[in-house]
């Protein structure tokens, strides 16, 4: 009787919290009129904890499958079957950057896709922890772990808010203080009024507060956790994220520093590949994400974060990886020095004996998504290049040289001859650098957000909807739609957003 009591007490807390998520996300003040807050409030750690676990993470739903449709990453297939043709229609309206694209794949798929809300329901589980934490039954080391991954969830859903919902926050000629970014929910309490959109000064400084109050936990507490949680890793390195989009390159460094000084090993590709040269896709394989991987920081998602964009199963994709990005990576020219990146993160459909789609659809390998210690080194030699860029230091230039390198010979196939290192200097290293996190971080939820805060670029997208009748779509440099819209149920319900 006490076990089925405790279950059902936790999935009321779950409903109000998704009840409560969905109010703050759209600010619907007519519902709080008949609406009276449970009385249920988790009084311990480990309900705090297992609370966390299912309200504050994600879970077995598409949040951003279809945020690499909108880059220079991808490029549409031409349809051959009716499965084919559904996903490029469900699609097109993100890859041509159609102000209506969320209405278009709510419209066309079986699970809707409003990432609004969906993170916005993940931030109030973190409130509701934060809400009850200090308070709560339990040990300092457990509620110091359980506030830390809270404050970490809850700063990392804001920073992919604003990412996808506001201007860059390097953008020329922006003042933070006065650009709108996205509203702040930093309680679990209800109002009866529509949030409004903070700054994008606030956003970023609310980011880093929480990030940096979470850190000495999760250095204190969380190093143990699970793949599935955050940990001192995950906070470091989203400090890291956050300074290398904010231009502050010494702290980039500082804590990329603490990343891989814990975490210095990548895994080796030359230790995976197959006699043929080859790599076997089946689930179980060690890959970059997997339990194994000793450069596995964070993980999250299945195939259905790539599904059915980039991913069907025993069928030719609706989107694949573009020529433009595969032409990055350097094709064996004898002697097994190829990059192994080509074959282990991407894979060839067949039918019939002929390959129709050479290394154009993602491969998965169980979970395929979350945070690397790769981005790490590739942060810190980023910013030690532009560090280098401003002041000249070869020693900079060095230092990044040496991260790029090392994570290069630990993709480069090394089973009969040595990789050789690179060496370059000035502008030419800053474009190798961001080529190489282009290869190395491809379909991670990186390459939109490295567009924005690099200029905001012209894309190009051609759609093939009918045989022999392509259509052009021009995304424009610094365009207004490098900031995705918000969702019209969401939009609609809230003035204030507008």
């Amino acid at each position: 009787m006490l076990v089925s009591k405790i279950l059902n007490d936790m999935k009321n807390i779950k409903y109000c919290i998704v009840i409560l998520g969905m109010i703050l996300a759209v600010g619907c003040g007519d519902f709080l009129d008949e609406y009276s807050q449970d009385e249920i409030i988790p009084s311990t750690a480990d309900d705090l904890d297992q609370l966390l676990v299912g309200e504050a993470y994600p879970i077995v739903l598409p949040i951003l499958s279809y945020l690499d449709l909108l880059t220079d990453d991808v490029e549409s297939n031409y349809p051959t079957n009716s499965t084919q043709y559904q996903c490029l229609v469900t699609g097109a309206g993100v890859f041509t950057w159609a102000e209506d694209m969320y209405e278009r794949l709510e419209e066309n798929t079986k699970t809707p896709i409003n990432t609004w809300e969906y993170y916005y329901a993940r931030i109030m589980g973190c409130n509701v922890v934060l809400d009850n934490i200090d308070a709560a039954i339990g040990d300092v080391s457990k509620k110091g772990n359980v506030k830390g991954q809270a404050l970490t969830m809850r700063a990392y859903y804001h920073f992919m808010l604003v990412n996808l919902f506001a201007r860059p926050y390097n953008m020329e000629g922006i003042d933070l203080s006065k650009e709108s970014g996205i509203p702040l929910m930093l309680s679990s309490a209800v109002k009866d009024e529509a949030p409004k959109r903070a700054t994008l000064e606030q956003v970023y400084k609310q980011i880093e507060k929480d990030l940096l109050e979470a850190a000495p936990l999760m250095k204190l507490y969380g190093q143990n956790n699970n793949s599935f949680k955050a940990n001192d890793l995950f906070t470091y390195n989203l400090l890291s994220r956050l300074y290398l989009y904010e231009e502050k390159w010494e702290k980039v460094i500082e804590y990329a520093d603490y990343v891989i000084e814990r975490k210095p090993v990548l895994l080796n590709l030359s230790d995976i590949v197959m006699a043929s040269g080859l790599f076997n896709w089946s689930f179980g394989t060690k890959n970059v994400f997997d339990e194994a991987s000793e450069e596995r920081i964070w993980r999250y998602s299945r195939n259905n974060e790539f599904g059915p964009f980039f991913y069907l199963y025993n069928a030719p994709v609706a989107f694949q990886a573009s020529e433009e990005l595969k032409d990055l990576y350097e094709k064996d020219k004898g002697g097994n020095s190829a990059d192994l990146r080509l074959g282990c993160y991407y894979r060839s459909y067949s039918q019939s004996g002929s390959t129709r789609i050479q290394y154009g659809q993602k491969a998965i390998t169980g979970t395929s998504k979350g945070m690397r210690v790769a981005e790490a080194y590739l942060n810190r030699a980023e910013a030690q290049i532009r560090l280098y860029l401003q002041n000249g230091n070869d020693e900079l230039r060095k230092a990044a040289l040496k991260d790029l390198n090392y994570l290069r010979s630990r993709r480069f196939d090394t089973r009969t001859e040595l990789y050789k290192d690179i060496d370059k200097n000035g502008e030419a290293l800053l474009e190798f650098c961001l080529d190489e996190r282009r290869r190395e971080l491809s379909f991670e939820e990186h390459r939109w957000f490295d567009l924005r805060r690099n200029g905001m670029p012209e894309i190009v997208h051609i759609l093939t909807l009918e045989a022999g009748m392509p259509v052009t779509f021009v995304l424009e440099e610094k365009s207004d739609k490098y900031v995705l819209p918000i969702p019209r149920n969401v939009s609609d319900r809230n003035p204030n957003l507008k």
